[in-house]
């Protein structure tokens, strides 16, 4: 049984909260970049950029204010990472942000300044430097940190049930052992006594098996729960958190085509790389036929997973387990697709020399531009993975207490059993006193 609490909180509170920890941190970090690109495209209005002083609300300010947000949830999530280490394998990429951070940002600044002055190549300079460390350092960093609390969640989840299964056979050898020996030892009196029944012994017997019963069943129901919380909830949960952390990074991305013209073809190659590891659709599809396929109540579970859509969301796809989580993975899927036709206009009003309105409609916040759309996506994925933190937190909570009081529930059980023993010999052995 403590094993079994053991792996419960291995995956509710030690691993789990960490690796969900990391990826807040790496779709953080992510949005501070994808803020900082979108700001460097709008002309600069002077507005005042310090982390601690307010902005305006025009377009530039609120990806200023929306950048600095993000910063100060940053900092607090590295602190909560810090206060939570739980594998000495931990400590490096948390360090490793740290000091990333505070060079991003520095970098950051320098070409905020640069673009108060209305200098465009030292903004440009300035914020590709910041780039670097955010593809190089800040996300991979953040990446090991997941990596090393998703592996221990997935050893101690195979140890768990390595470990219950061995716990159920013993458990069930020795109870039944005990019951067969209290069973001949009722026809032994029996046959020694002349007595058909000795009611004591039948009580500690129904006791033995009864105790039997419901240990199986807390063992058996706590393991349910722990699969529940780690397979039905934690992996729909981790895949909806990559594709949020990729989305902003291929949203940088898509920023970075319209503010580095050099190096267009490489941001628009990074874009879609990215989209293609959050969902793609299988050749000769389109994600208006996988969502009209999956939006089919008659489908089974099996063949959702036959859409052949892959990636992130398609993990997602596969793995609906929940009331609503459906329809809200289908909004997500809507959202991603809308999104990516709005990025198709950008790229080509870019390619036809309409740099002005590639730029409106890649930074505008109206019904039918690309904030506006992507901001639809992340609220879709958000919805998505509530429902599963929901079922999460309700199986480990459950699971909790199938085991709650086990140890007093079997003191009780054996002293039970044992005093019925007792009470059922000591008046045969007054007969032979």
């Amino acid at each position: 049984m403590q094993e079994q609490r053991n792996a419960i909180k291995t995956v509710g509170k030690d691993t789990t909260p960490s690796i969900i920890t990391a990826q807040r941190l790496k779709d953080g970090i992510a949005g501070m970049d994808a803020f900082a690109a979108s700001e460097f495209l709008v002309p600069s209005r002077n507005i005042q950029s310090s982390f601690l002083e307010p902005v305006e609300k025009d377009k530039d300010g609120t990806n200023i204010q929306s950048y600095n947000e993000r910063y100060r949830s940053v900092t607090e999530r590295l602190i909560a990472a810090a206060n939570n280490i739980t594998y000495d394998e931990e400590r490096e990429p948390i360090q490793t942000m740290q000091l990333g951070i505070g060079d991003y940002v520095a970098k950051i600044q320098q070409a905020r300044d640069a673009h108060a002055r209305r200098d465009q190549v030292g903004t440009l300079a300035a914020y590709l430097a910041a780039a670097e460390v955010m593809d190089k350092t800040l996300l991979p960093a953040a990446d090991r940190l997941d990596q090393v609390n998703v592996k221990a969640l997935n050893r101690t989840y195979e140890d768990q049930k390595f470990g219950s299964a061995r716990s159920l056979f013993l458990i069930a050898i020795v109870i039944l052992g005990l019951a067969g020996f209290l069973v001949m030892f009722q026809l032994f009196l029996s046959r020694r006594t002349r007595r058909t029944l000795n009611p004591f012994l039948l009580s500690a017997t129904a006791i033995a098996l009864l105790f039997l019963a419901h240990t199986i069943g807390s063992l058996l129901s706590a393991s349910q729960h722990l699969t529940v919380a780690k397979r039905d909830a934690f992996e729909s949960m981790h895949s909806l958190r990559q594709a949020r952390a990729l989305a902003y990074s291929a949203n940088a991305d898509e920023s970075r085509y319209l503010l580095d013209v050099r190096n267009a073809a490489t941001h628009e190659q990074a874009f879609f790389d990215k989209m293609n590891q959050i969902a793609t659709p299988p050749n000769g599809q389109t994600f208006e036929q996988i969502i009209l396929l999956a939006r089919q109540e008659s489908l089974t579970q099996q063949e959702t997973k036959l859409t052949g859509l892959t990636g992130f969301l398609g993990d997602e796809l596969s793995n609906i387990t929940f009331p609503g989580e459906r329809p809200a993975v289908i909004e997500t899927l809507s959202a991603l697709s809308n999104y990516l036709k709005i990025d198709q206009q950008i790229r080509q009003l870019q390619q036809n020399g309409k740099y002005r309105e590639a730029i409106a409609l890649c930074t505008g916040s109206n019904p039918g531009e690309s904030d506006w759309a992507f901001n639809e996506f992340r609220k879709a994925n958000q919805k998505t993975y509530d429902v599963n933190d929901k079922a999460f937190n309700d199986a480990i909570t459950q699971g909790n207490q199938d085991l709650a009081g086990f140890e007093i529930k079997s003191a009780i059980a054996v002293i039970a059993i044992a005093l019925l023993v007792l009470w059922g010999v000591m008046p045969r052995l007054k007969e032979y006193s």
